[in-house]
């Protein structure tokens, strides 16, 4: 069973939707879990500067951070978490990179979904290893590769 709660400082239309949330979500599930449980967060710049300094040390807004509980995952096979989510920075970047809004949105749930299950990109490997995922899972959702530049084609 999936289940996430989710919430928004200011609900905007460019946003996904509850059910493209979960939709996601499912799709980025790599192994089956007893239970999932993620609490989803779309917030302000200044959530995200408060959250990452906090979480990671990094005083600065982010896209996407994930707090896993991997004990949980680890000892009884439920996946537990949450994703927290900066509007205006998937905005930016979406806009930066000549993205679709969407298909980033998309993209950085389906990233924190892989890191709440204990992928990383800590070195080129692994790093290689969460890319081919991503491309994969986005891919089954009709999206592009985020990781060709705009001006390349598929």
């Amino acid at each position: 069973m999936v289940n996430i709660s989710l919430s928004r400082y200011l609900k905007l239309a460019h946003q996904p939707t509850r059910a493209q949330i979960l939709k996601y979500i499912r799709r980025s599930l790599i192994q089956r879990y007893q239970n999932v449980m993620i609490n989803v967060a779309i917030v302000d710049v200044i959530q995200s500067q408060e959250m990452n300094l906090a979480y990671r040390n990094i005083d600065k807004p982010t896209n996407v951070i994930s707090l896993e509980y991997a004990s949980s995952r680890d000892n009884f096979n439920f996946l537990s978490g949450e994703l927290i989510l900066c509007d205006e920075v998937i905005v930016s970047e979406a806009n930066q990179q000549g993205k679709n809004i969407a298909a980033h949105y998309a993209h950085m749930i389906i990233h924190g979904v892989l890191h709440l299950q204990g992928y990383d990109h800590q070195n080129d490997h692994d790093a290689e290893e969460m890319e081919q995922l991503e491309i994969e899972i986005l891919q089954t959702l009709n999206f592009n590769n985020p990781y060709l530049e705009v001006y390349e084609t598929i």
